[in-house]
């Protein structure tokens, strides 16, 4: 290749990354984190064996399906299959920590689960294993277009934000039918039964079985703060906040934990914990980052820790 043609082609993929869609798009502000390793984590994660990092890694193609919605409208792509790692990876690591995390606080519980769903898809599919349309349970529709909707797995943003509530509420962690599931699937399908409240992001704008997305997540639980576009957070409102809260604008959310009495900010795409190499990132300056494009709502299900 010449070096003018390097140039072109080094030009174009810089010109395409502008255009990605939000939960992909990357910014040139990196914000201070700290390594999965550095420090002790309630749940810890053991080598992937050869077998499994041959059955789950980045690369398998995913699962070609359809489904027919409101009788007629048949949607045809390809979907995750999330659930087999949950059952067959996750869910062997989870089984002796159970007790431990149900001594726990709502809160902590969450923080526990949302290190570890996170660690661990980066430990198996890459430091950034964002999927359009990947939620743990594979309730979303197929996808026809999206980032690496090619592939079985990984999380979209949303995906990731629901995942340790979707964990809980799985291993009896939290109580299904409380208002501290909100963030799951069957949290959320009590609340849309009970509020008259449509599930409408599947595609078409059909139900996904209640497989929440960010438009869902920005209409439900309680705000706690908000930060105006091009903000930051007050030391006040960072006081208020705790593990669990998600923080959401339009297209886009993520989630906070608490390590090591600080908190930190973690998402699938985006663009603060990718350009990191897929690691926490102090909530502070990831905020402040992610308002750039736009207003943030920072948002709770769980009982409040103060």
């Amino acid at each position: 290749m010449t070096k003018q043609a390097a140039f072109s082609v080094a030009f174009f993929i810089a010109a395409i990354s502008l255009l990605l869609p939000s939960c992909s798009t990357t910014h040139s502000t990196l914000a201070p984190f700290v390594e999965y390793g550095s420090f002790e984590r309630t749940i810890p994660i053991p080598e992937p064996m050869g077998q499994q990092r041959e059955r789950f890694n980045a690369s398998i193609p995913g699962m070609q399906d359809s489904v027919i919605k409101n009788d007629s409208l048949v949607i045809r792509g390809t979907r995750t299959v999330n659930k087999t790692f949950l059952n067959e990876i996750i869910a062997p690591i989870l089984a002796p920590r159970l007790d431990l995390l149900r001594g726990k606080r709502p809160a902590e519980i969450i923080n526990a689960l949302a290190l570890f769903g996170h660690e661990i898809f980066r430990t198996y599919f890459g430091k950034d294993f964002y999927r359009w349309g990947g939620d743990i349970n594979d309730l979303d529709d197929p996808q026809e277009r999206g980032v690496r909707i090619a592939y079985r797995y990984g999380l979209d943003c949303s995906g990731f934000a629901s995942l340790p509530y979707e964990l809980a509420v799985c291993f009896g962690l939290i109580d299904s039918t409380s208002e501290m599931a909100l963030f799951s699937s069957t949290g959320f399908a009590r609340f849309c039964q009970s509020h008259n409240f449509r599930d409408r992001g599947g595609r078409s704008g059909t139900s996904n079985r209640y497989r929440l997305d960010t438009d869902d997540l920005h209409r439900i639980g309680r705000e706690i703060f908000s930060v105006p576009r091009g903000g930051s957070p007050t030391d006040n409102q960072l006081r208020l906040a705790q593990p669990g809260d998600i923080v959401i604008r339009n297209g886009h959310v993520g989630l906070l934990v608490m390590i090591e009495n600080e908190l930190y900010y973690l998402e699938s795409g985006g663009w603060v914990v990718p350009r990191v190499g897929g690691f926490p990132c102090h909530a502070r300056e990831a905020i402040a980052i992610f308002a750039k494009n736009g207003p943030l709502s920072i948002r709770r299900c769980l009982p409040d820790l103060r």
